[in-house]
């Protein structure tokens, strides 16, 4: 249901606005009321006195004061008068007076009709005065809650020029500084009530004194527009009314101003908020590359003290080791290699994914074909775990990257192989769930380290800590993005009596199958 749009202030204070026309249907219900207070003082007066009479006048100028405003009631006070004197005062029906006393009960009768009038007239502004000022109180309030649920300097912008432009019945625009401090016109679509020619001239002088200029001000006042300062140096407002009273009449001016007041605020709140955004992604990037240089620096070192002794070896005593030797030691060599290559392979993953730099190439896949891939990948580290794969035949084929799935599943068993004795037996599991299947690989080692298992998935989170392990705690983070990415989860979980769950859910071969939000497959 679309909002009602905001009354104008200026329009419900007619007491602000001299340009109104006059209201002639006024003085006619004037004369009505009065015609009308006869009528019921001739039905009354065979059975009540003359002063009774005048109640029923008295009455009407009340209801006209209430009801039609200042002037037409006096008018009202006034025809009571002479309709009382002309139709009841005897002689009836001319204006001669038998009787002097007369005229005293004329002139009190005026001049209660009159004092009454005008303060039924009085009560009446004054219930419109609070009217508007409610109002003015609704529109500011309406404005702030919506500025303060917004985010971003351009979505301030727009939202601000929207409420300025249906109160006040003009075009708006909000001109915001660049780095240097210059004001420039914005470059996000254009509102139909945007005010596309501001003087920027002008707006420049404004944010550099901080004081209005343009219409109605003291400084250029012969600019087609107002243009009022957003706090310190954050911005202008400039408005061109069509009607100049929306703007200049002192109540419509300070409610124009307390409308830019709450603006500045909500502008400088929107860049206290990116300061203390950009700072805080500052220290996580720096956190963040002093964790990973401490960590690398860490798990570097053992692989390459390895290196260093084996080829020192080599080069020392190749010619007099035997050839098991020597064979042990490169192969050494090439072991902690590929540990190294593994590892620098792990961030630079990551860091691809969290920039969103990963496109999926997705095709249908079947499970067992992922599973047997991976398992042929770490076979020399899990050559003395035992192995058991239970995928039901029935499975259906999932729509997944392939190189992606398949290095989730060496994660995992690599963390197995790293983690859990020998011995420790690997089984891995599906079942179908609506539009994807969930895979299970359980292990029925050690089990979990103390902790919520959700923190496995951080980066940079081990379980271990900091033991002997080579490893930087990417490979569950790499996991999680990789999962997240085709649209489902994964998760961990402790088993009973002993050992360790993960599981993940990847989306089937259905015409309903995604790749998930955001990436293409």
């Amino acid at each position: 249901m679309a909002n009602k749009a905001p009354t104008p202030i200026g329009k419900s204070m007619g007491e602000f606005d001299g340009s109104q026309p006059v209201k002639w249907d006024r003085y006619a219900w004037a004369v009505v009321t009065t015609a009308v207070c006869t009528a019921v003082a001739f039905l009354m007066y065979p059975r009540f006195e003359l002063s009774n009479l005048v109640m029923v006048y008295l009455l009407g100028v009340t209801v006209a004061g209430l009801r039609l405003g200042r002037v037409p009631s006096l008018l009202v006070a006034v025809l009571n008068v002479i309709a009382f004197d002309f139709f009841f005062v005897p002689p009836r029906f001319n204006f001669a007076i038998s009787d002097g006393q007369y005229l005293v009960t004329f002139a009190v009768m005026l001049i209660i009709a009159l004092v009454i009038a005008s303060l039924m007239a009085n009560i009446r502004q004054q219930t419109r005065v609070a009217g508007a000022r409610e109002r003015r109180t609704a529109l500011l309030y309406a404005m702030s809650r919506e500025l303060a649920a917004t985010r971003g300097l351009s979505s301030l912008a727009q939202v601000a020029v929207s409420h300025v432009a249906e109160v006040f019945q003009c075009k708006a625009v909000i001109l915001l500084p660049d780095v240097t401090g210059k004001l420039q016109y914005p470059r996000d679509p254009r509102l139909a009530v945007s005010y596309l020619r501001a003087d920027l001239a002008v707006a420049q002088w404004v944010v550099d004194h901080g004081q209005r200029a343009g219409l109605g001000s003291d400084t250029l006042p012969a600019a087609a527009g107002l243009y009022l300062p957003l706090g310190q140096k954050l911005g202008v407002l400039a408005v061109l009314a069509a009607n100049q009273r929306r703007v200049l009449l002192p109540e419509q001016r300070h409610l124009l101003e307390t409308f830019a007041g709450q603006i500045g605020i909500a502008l400088e709140r929107a860049r206290l908020a990116e300061a203390a955004e950009a700072a805080t992604l500052d220290a996580e990037r720096e956190s963040l590359r002093n964790t990973l240089l401490a960590s690398i620096s860490h798990d570097l070192r053992t692989p390459l003290a390895v290196m260093a002794g084996a080829g020192s070896t080599l080069a020392d005593r190749g010619a007099t080791l035997d050839e098991a030797t020597r064979i042990s030691l490169a192969r050494s060599i090439e072991v902690k290699a590929r540990e190294m290559s593994d590892l620098v392979s792990n961030v630079l993953d990551l860091m691809r994914f969290e920039s969103g730099q990963v496109v999926l190439r997705t095709e249908v896949e079947t499970l067992d074909d992922l599973v047997g891939t991976a398992l042929h990948g770490v076979e020399q580290q899990l050559s003395r775990h035992i192995v058991d794969v239970r995928l039901p035949a029935d499975l259906p084929p999932v729509r997944v990257d392939a190189k992606l799935i398949v290095q989730v599943f060496t994660n995992l068993f690599d963390n197995i192989a790293k983690y859990t004795p020998p011995g420790t037996q690997l089984t891995i599991s599906a079942v179908e769930e609506g539009k994807s299947v969930r895979v299970l690989v359980d292990d029925d080692g050690p089990g979990l380290p103390p902790g919520d298992p959700a923190r496995l998935f951080d980066k940079f989170q081990r379980g271990d800590g900091e033991g002997a392990i080579v490893g930087v705690g990417l490979g569950l983070a790499i996991c999680q993005a990789i999962i997240t990415a085709h649209g489902g989860e994964i998760t961990a979980a402790q088993r009973s009596p002993q050992g360790a769950r993960f599981e993940f859910t990847l989306p089937t071969s259905g015409p309903s199958a995604s790749a998930g939000p955001g990436v293409s497959a």
